[in-house]
């Protein structure tokens, strides 16, 4: 538990004006400062909304599997739910590989120091890989930050579109399939998406799934998996050198904030309009298919 009080004084001296701080006291802990507007949230409230509206919105949770991660500081928490295959949403088998299926489900996200935002989203993770790739979609996120006028309860409203949130996210990755790249098209989108970074390029090459066809949905998941795991590429020996080498190690950023930063940087790259140029070429496909 957790606990909000004020704080008037730092090292016996006056502060101009109080802030709030969020204290662990069995940790004894202060985990961070805060100004007038900042409304303290507990996990425990956001936990017990969910579970309240979930059931008052009818949502199966027969065969859900359920991950809640809190940051060792307690400053970051995240909560996965993913739907089983007997549920309503259960999961989707891609149309263009039948051996690719998706598992859908929501997930939450807080933070007491605010380094991370409230967010509810739609999920699915890709169970044909054995890291299980993730991602998130844009269509019925609900994001919001702890200040006085946040309604917990308005935000847990959008579970009432999970059929809407899923139906897009599966046809939407349906048009990524029909898309076929050349290698220069994917090296293209890496080079974008990375903006200078080699190490962040290496690191996509090396998760990219090679295939005799390639789609801009391999591309994707490139993107997806590198958002998922916390890794760095830290480039070795020679800095001139003509061949660059490099070493993929875990970054030193914790799980929860690493997943969150690097969802939204693949996300706002899938808004561009260097990954946007091929999707519209997919959804062109799909209209002469029909």
């Amino acid at each position: 538990p957790v606990e909000m009080e004020v704080v008037s004084s730092a090292n016996g001296c006056m502060l101009e004006r109080p802030l709030h701080g969020v204290f662990a006291k069995s940790k004894d802990r202060a985990i961070h400062l805060h100004g007038d507007n900042y409304q303290l949230i507990p996990y425990e409230t956001i936990l017990s909304g969910l579970s309240d509206s979930l059931d008052s919105y009818g949502v199966d949770l027969k065969g859900a599997s359920i991950q809640f991660d809190v940051a060792d500081t307690l400053s970051r928490m995240r909560l996965r739910v993913m739907f089983g295959d007997e549920s309503e949403f259960g999961s989707h088998t891609m149309q263009y590989n039948t051996d690719d299926k998706l598992q859908f489900g929501i997930e939450l996200v807080s933070s007491y120091d605010a380094s991370i935002v409230f967010k509810l989203q739609t999920m699915f993770l890709r169970l044909i890989c054995d890291n299980g790739m993730k991602s998130t979609e844009s269509f019925n996120s609900s994001i919001r930050r702890h200040t006085t006028n946040f309604q917990i309860e308005k935000a847990f409203e959008k579970l009432k579109g999970l059929n809407t949130s899923f139906n897009k996210l599966r046809d939407q990755f349906e048009v990524y399939q029909s898309v076929k790249l050349t290698r220069d098209d994917v090296n293209k989108l890496f080079k974008s998406f990375s903006k200078g970074s080699e190490g962040k390029e290496y690191l996509l090459n090396s998760v990219f799934e090679k295939q005799k066809i390639i789609t801009l949905w391999d591309a994707y998941n490139a993107l997806t998996n590198y958002s998922s795991h916390n890794k760095r590429a830290i480039q070795t020996g020679k800095r001139n050198a003509k061949v660059k080498e490099f070493d993929i190690r875990d970054s030193s950023m914790d799980n929860i904030r690493s997943d969150d930063k690097r969802t939204a940087e693949v996300q706002n790259f899938i808004e561009s309009n260097t990954f946007l140029f091929f999707v519209h070429q997919g959804v062109s496909n799909q209209l002469r298919s029909n």
